[in-house]
Protein backbone atom coordinates (compact mmCIF):
# COMPACT_ATOMS: atom_id res chain seq x y z
CA UNK A 1 0.00 0.00 0.00
CA UNK A 2 1.11 3.58 -0.65
CA UNK A 3 1.37 6.38 1.89
CA UNK A 4 -2.11 7.66 1.05
CA UNK A 5 -3.64 4.22 1.65
CA UNK A 6 -1.66 3.86 4.88
CA UNK A 7 -3.09 7.16 6.12
CA UNK A 8 -6.63 6.16 5.17
CA UNK A 9 -6.23 2.84 6.97
CA UNK A 10 -4.83 4.59 10.07
CA UNK A 11 -7.74 7.07 10.09
CA UNK A 12 -10.27 4.25 9.69
CA UNK A 13 -8.68 2.38 12.62
CA UNK A 14 -8.58 5.51 14.80
CA UNK A 15 -12.26 6.31 14.23
CA UNK A 16 -13.37 2.72 14.65
CA UNK A 17 -11.23 2.35 17.80
CA UNK A 18 -12.79 5.48 19.32
CA UNK A 19 -16.28 4.18 18.50
CA UNK A 20 -15.64 0.77 20.02
CA UNK A 21 -14.20 2.31 23.23
CA UNK A 22 -17.25 4.54 23.64
CA UNK A 23 -19.66 1.69 22.87
CA UNK A 24 -17.92 -0.51 25.45
CA UNK A 25 -18.17 2.21 28.10
CA UNK A 26 -21.73 3.44 27.48
CA UNK A 27 -23.50 1.11 25.07
CA UNK A 28 -24.16 1.57 21.37
CA UNK A 29 -27.42 3.51 21.69
CA UNK A 30 -25.99 6.08 24.14
CA UNK A 31 -23.18 7.25 21.84
CA UNK A 32 -23.61 9.77 19.01
CA UNK A 33 -21.63 10.15 15.81
CA UNK A 34 -20.50 13.57 17.04
CA UNK A 35 -19.07 12.00 20.20
CA UNK A 36 -17.22 9.36 18.17
CA UNK A 37 -15.80 12.02 15.86
CA UNK A 38 -14.71 14.12 18.84
CA UNK A 39 -13.04 11.17 20.54
CA UNK A 40 -11.19 10.36 17.31
CA UNK A 41 -10.19 14.00 16.75
CA UNK A 42 -12.02 14.31 13.43
CA UNK A 43 -15.08 16.16 12.13
CA UNK A 44 -18.53 14.64 11.72
CA UNK A 45 -18.13 14.80 7.95
CA UNK A 46 -14.80 12.95 8.18
CA UNK A 47 -16.56 10.20 10.15
CA UNK A 48 -19.00 9.81 7.25
CA UNK A 49 -16.12 9.68 4.77
CA UNK A 50 -15.17 6.37 6.38
CA UNK A 51 -18.46 4.97 7.72
CA UNK A 52 -21.86 5.43 6.10
CA UNK A 53 -23.70 5.00 9.45
CA UNK A 54 -22.93 4.64 13.15
CA UNK A 55 -23.78 0.93 12.80
CA UNK A 56 -21.10 0.59 10.11
CA UNK A 57 -18.45 1.47 12.69
CA UNK A 58 -19.25 -1.89 14.29
CA UNK A 59 -20.32 -4.21 11.49
CA UNK A 60 -18.14 -3.13 8.56
CA UNK A 61 -15.06 -5.31 8.12
CA UNK A 62 -11.64 -3.71 8.33
CA UNK A 63 -10.12 -2.65 4.98
CA UNK A 64 -7.52 -5.42 5.34
CA UNK A 65 -10.38 -7.97 5.58
CA UNK A 66 -12.04 -6.56 2.45
CA UNK A 67 -8.74 -6.84 0.60
CA UNK A 68 -8.27 -10.39 1.88
CA UNK A 69 -11.72 -11.36 0.60
CA UNK A 70 -10.84 -10.01 -2.86
CA UNK A 71 -7.58 -11.97 -2.76
CA UNK A 72 -9.31 -15.16 -1.65
CA UNK A 73 -11.82 -14.92 -4.49
CA UNK A 74 -9.04 -14.32 -7.03
CA UNK A 75 -6.85 -17.13 -5.66
CA UNK A 76 -9.35 -19.96 -6.17
CA UNK A 77 -8.36 -22.07 -9.18
CA UNK A 78 -11.05 -22.19 -11.86
CA UNK A 79 -10.93 -25.98 -11.86
CA UNK A 80 -11.55 -26.21 -8.10
CA UNK A 81 -14.96 -27.65 -7.24
CA UNK A 82 -17.41 -24.97 -6.08
CA UNK A 83 -17.85 -26.24 -2.52
CA UNK A 84 -14.10 -26.51 -1.95
CA UNK A 85 -13.61 -22.98 -3.28
CA UNK A 86 -16.35 -21.56 -1.06
CA UNK A 87 -15.00 -23.38 1.97
CA UNK A 88 -11.54 -21.92 1.33
CA UNK A 89 -13.02 -18.43 0.97
CA UNK A 90 -15.23 -18.57 4.09
CA UNK A 91 -12.56 -20.12 6.31
CA UNK A 92 -9.93 -17.69 4.99
CA UNK A 93 -12.25 -14.73 5.56
CA UNK A 94 -12.87 -15.84 9.15
CA UNK A 95 -9.13 -16.11 9.77
CA UNK A 96 -8.61 -12.61 8.35
CA UNK A 97 -11.29 -11.15 10.63
CA UNK A 98 -10.38 -13.07 13.79
CA UNK A 99 -9.00 -10.01 15.64
CA UNK A 100 -12.42 -8.35 15.73
CA UNK A 101 -14.94 -11.18 15.73
CA UNK A 102 -15.45 -11.75 19.45
CA UNK A 103 -15.91 -8.06 20.35
CA UNK A 104 -18.13 -7.39 17.32
CA UNK A 105 -20.27 -10.42 18.14
CA UNK A 106 -20.82 -9.18 21.69
CA UNK A 107 -21.84 -5.69 20.52
CA UNK A 108 -24.15 -6.98 17.79
CA UNK A 109 -25.90 -9.37 20.20
CA UNK A 110 -26.90 -6.41 22.41
CA UNK A 111 -28.39 -4.16 19.71
CA UNK A 112 -31.27 -4.71 17.26
CA UNK A 113 -29.87 -1.90 15.06
CA UNK A 114 -26.53 -3.66 14.85
CA UNK A 115 -28.25 -6.96 14.11
CA UNK A 116 -29.99 -5.30 11.16
CA UNK A 117 -26.67 -3.83 10.01
CA UNK A 118 -24.97 -7.21 10.26
CA UNK A 119 -27.82 -8.80 8.29
CA UNK A 120 -27.46 -6.19 5.52
CA UNK A 121 -23.72 -6.81 5.38
CA UNK A 122 -24.39 -10.55 5.13
CA UNK A 123 -26.74 -9.90 2.20
CA UNK A 124 -24.01 -7.89 0.46
CA UNK A 125 -21.51 -10.71 0.98
CA UNK A 126 -24.02 -13.23 -0.38
CA UNK A 127 -24.57 -11.12 -3.51
CA UNK A 128 -20.81 -10.78 -4.02
CA UNK A 129 -20.27 -14.52 -3.64
CA UNK A 130 -23.14 -15.38 -6.00
CA UNK A 131 -21.78 -12.97 -8.63
CA UNK A 132 -18.31 -14.51 -8.27
CA UNK A 133 -19.59 -18.08 -8.42
CA UNK A 134 -21.76 -17.28 -11.45
CA UNK A 135 -18.67 -16.15 -13.39
CA UNK A 136 -17.04 -19.45 -12.49
CA UNK A 137 -20.13 -21.46 -13.46
CA UNK A 138 -21.84 -19.52 -16.25
CA UNK A 139 -23.49 -22.72 -17.49
CA UNK A 140 -25.34 -23.20 -14.17
CA UNK A 141 -26.38 -19.91 -12.50
CA UNK A 142 -28.97 -21.71 -10.38
CA UNK A 143 -26.33 -24.15 -9.13
CA UNK A 144 -23.98 -21.24 -8.43
CA UNK A 145 -26.60 -19.48 -6.31
CA UNK A 146 -27.56 -22.70 -4.56
CA UNK A 147 -24.06 -23.65 -3.43
CA UNK A 148 -23.49 -20.13 -2.11
CA UNK A 149 -26.75 -20.15 -0.15
CA UNK A 150 -25.97 -23.61 1.27
CA UNK A 151 -22.50 -22.46 2.35
CA UNK A 152 -23.92 -19.35 4.03
CA UNK A 153 -26.58 -21.44 5.80
CA UNK A 154 -23.75 -23.58 7.18
CA UNK A 155 -21.97 -20.39 8.27
CA UNK A 156 -25.06 -19.07 10.07
CA UNK A 157 -25.53 -22.44 11.78
CA UNK A 158 -21.94 -22.39 13.03
CA UNK A 159 -22.37 -18.80 14.25
CA UNK A 160 -25.53 -19.68 16.19
CA UNK A 161 -23.85 -22.73 17.77
CA UNK A 162 -20.67 -20.82 18.76
CA UNK A 163 -20.57 -20.70 22.61
CA UNK A 164 -20.44 -17.16 24.00
CA UNK A 165 -17.31 -17.78 26.03
CA UNK A 166 -15.39 -19.62 23.29
CA UNK A 167 -12.71 -18.04 21.12
CA UNK A 168 -12.39 -17.79 17.37
CA UNK A 169 -10.68 -21.18 17.06
CA UNK A 170 -13.86 -22.78 18.42
CA UNK A 171 -15.89 -20.92 15.78
CA UNK A 172 -13.49 -22.00 13.03
CA UNK A 173 -13.88 -25.62 14.09
CA UNK A 174 -17.67 -25.28 14.06
CA UNK A 175 -17.59 -23.56 10.68
CA UNK A 176 -15.49 -26.29 9.10
CA UNK A 177 -17.69 -28.97 10.66
CA UNK A 178 -20.92 -27.33 9.40
CA UNK A 179 -19.48 -26.82 5.91
CA UNK A 180 -18.39 -30.46 5.83
CA UNK A 181 -21.85 -31.65 6.93
CA UNK A 182 -23.60 -29.45 4.35
CA UNK A 183 -21.41 -30.62 1.50
CA UNK A 184 -23.54 -33.66 0.50
CA UNK A 185 -26.46 -31.31 -0.24
CA UNK A 186 -24.22 -29.39 -2.66
CA UNK A 187 -22.76 -32.45 -4.42
CA UNK A 188 -23.51 -32.40 -8.12
CA UNK A 189 -24.15 -28.65 -8.06
CA UNK A 190 -21.69 -26.08 -9.26
CA UNK A 191 -19.16 -28.44 -10.80
CA UNK A 192 -16.81 -26.85 -13.33
CA UNK A 193 -17.31 -27.93 -16.93
CA UNK A 194 -14.64 -30.20 -18.36
CA UNK A 195 -12.47 -28.47 -20.97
Amino acid sequence: MGLREDKKQAAWQEIRGAAWRLFAERGFDAVSVEEIAGAAGVSRSTFFNYFRTKEAAVVDPAPRVVRRLDDLLAEQPVEREAWEALTAVLVGLTRADREDMVVRRRMVADSPELQRGAHELGEQLAAQLVAWMTTRLPHDPLGAALVVELSLAATRTAWAAWPEDAGVDAYLALLQDCLSRARPAADGRGRPEAH
